[in-house]
């Protein structure tokens, strides 16, 4: 939840956010490059002078908005970053740019803890900072075979020289194993969270359900209607035909699939009566 401050001018705004901060006048001066003494006029009310120049570089220091800043808005969380003060390449500014990711999925990842905690296990995988640990782990056990089989010679030592070999493993194994989980933990979590919401779908095949029964069925005895199997793959067929990516081929693959599906159903409901 985005933490609001009562309404107020820059040098309240400003005194604000030291005290929140816990940041002495003299810290934040250094941290702007400006002399003490420019800030505490500035801030005891000598003067109403203060550079656009230092209203950004504060900004930046307290990480908020330079709106946020003048009192325009009470909202002090930036709305617009540098490419350079997020650490994105020039290249992944462009792909979030022009779309080549879903940004709304990015979102809801960058949102979630979990996926936070991720980025940072991705992160020793890439550098092999753990994998460089069951390396070394993996040559003494080599090193302890080797040794075995040479001092110990005899069946069981033999034994217990493939037993120690058998204990290594392969150095990014356990990486790819944690990333795997957290990853599939982190886009349940996100998953959970948006919830789901089938109502309108369900209430569309319902009625489409309705209308083909009805016209598969017109002029039959409603008592004892018959559909065959074909009729029915040729009406959802027709249904589905006008979407995007259905070609002739794939309609033809679904339709004779969707066929043996519902005689295959129908053969165990025949079994079962």
């Amino acid at each position: 939840m985005e933490k609001t401050f009562l309404p107020g001018d820059v040098r309240q705004r400003l005194t604000d956010l030291m005290k929140d901060r816990k940041v002495t006048q003299t810290e934040l001066a250094r941290k702007i490059g400006c002399g003490d003494s420019v800030l505490s006029r500035f801030i005891s009310g000598q003067t109403d002078k203060l550079s656009n120049e230092n209203i950004i570089r504060i900004a930046r220091v307290f990480n908020v908005s330079t709106d946020f800043l003048l009192g325009i808005t009470n909202v002090p969380d930036r709305k617009n970053y540098a490419i350079d003060e997020l650490g994105l390449s020039a290249e992944a500014a462009r792909n979030l740019f022009t779309e080549k990711v879903n940004t709304a999925v990015l979102n809801r990842l960058l949102e979630s803890p979990r996926f936070a905690e991720l980025t940072y296990t991705l992160e020793q995988y890439f550098n092999d900072t753990i994998a460089a640990g069951f390396a070394a782990q993996n040559q003494m056990y080599a090193t302890l075979s080797a040794l075995t089989r040479k001092t110990v010679k005899s069946k069981s030592g033999e034994k217990t020289a493939k037993d120690i070999s058998r204990l290594r493993t392969s150095p990014y194994q356990a990486d790819l194993a944690t990333i795997e989980n957290q990853f599939m933990l982190a886009v349940k979590e996100v998953k959970k969270e948006i919830g789901h919401d089938f109502s309108v779908q369900q209430a569309f095949t319902k009625e489409i359900a309705q209308q083909m029964f009805t016209e598969l069925t017109k002029g039959q005895d409603m008592e004892n209607p018959h559909i065959t199997p074909e009729q029915i793959t040729e009406s959802v067929l027709d249904s589905v035909s006008g979407m995007e990516g259905a070609s002739s081929d794939v309609l033809e693959k679904f339709g004779q699939a969707l066929t043996d599906l519902i005689y295959g159903k129908r053969q165990i409901f025949l079994r079962i009566s």
